[in-house]
């Protein structure tokens, strides 16, 4: 098939397509989808590099657990996906207020900058616990800012491997942030 015939292709012949192995139906899913979900991510983010990121751990996700995935409607899956991802990623979120949808609001002003400086401290610790490995994938791609491409030449890695390497760490992360978040909304630091 040429990249016209699967651009005709329904999102749930892709699906089909997907769930068969077919690395070209995940390329028309992310060219038919990358651009919207960046916009949906970034609107809320407000940070390049981190929305292109939520946005590609989405999609590799989708060609991860092509084969579990039992999915009805491709893009209801992905904006699904996207704002979860984004609503992990708020905290990670350096140097400037963290925004989160217009349901949320803090209750205390003057406990934000604490909480900020927790948060980063716990950042800090759960970026000092990663295995060197991905601990120097996740530093030159976040506090460097540099590329996939940039990251694995550096290291002497592939691409794959870096992006492996960031969904380990971002993970890890995420996993020592969450504590936090779920702390926060149970003494009430967040109204809901």
């Amino acid at each position: 098939m040429t990249r016209s015939t699967y651009a005709d292709l329904s999102d749930r012949q892709l699906l089909d397509l997907l769930q068969e192995g077919n690395e070209r139906a995940l390329s028309e899913i992310y060219e038919r989808y990358w651009s919207k979900l960046y916009l949906q991510a970034y609107n809320v983010i407000r940070d390049r590099q981190v929305s292109e990121d939520i946005v590609q751990e989405v999609i590799v996700q989708l060609w991860v657990k092509r084969s579990v995935n039992q999915i009805d409607c491709l893009k209801a899956y992905l904006y699904t996906c996207v704002k979860y991802q984004v609503f992990k990623a708020l905290p990670l979120v350096k140097h400037r207020p963290v925004i989160y949808p217009d349901h949320f609001s803090f209750v205390n002003d003057t406990d934000s900058p604490l909480i900020t400086k927790d948060i980063q401290r716990l950042l800090d610790e759960a970026i000092a616990n990663l295995p060197l490995k991905c601990r120097n994938v996740f530093n030159l791609s976040r506090k460097d800012h540099l590329s996939t491409k940039e990251v694995a030449m550096r290291l002497g890695i592939t691409p794959k491997t870096v992006e492996n390497q960031l969904t380990i760490a971002l993970r890890r992360i995420r996993f020592a942030l969450d504590k936090v978040l779920l702390l926060a909304l149970v003494i009430g630091s967040i109204r809901l």
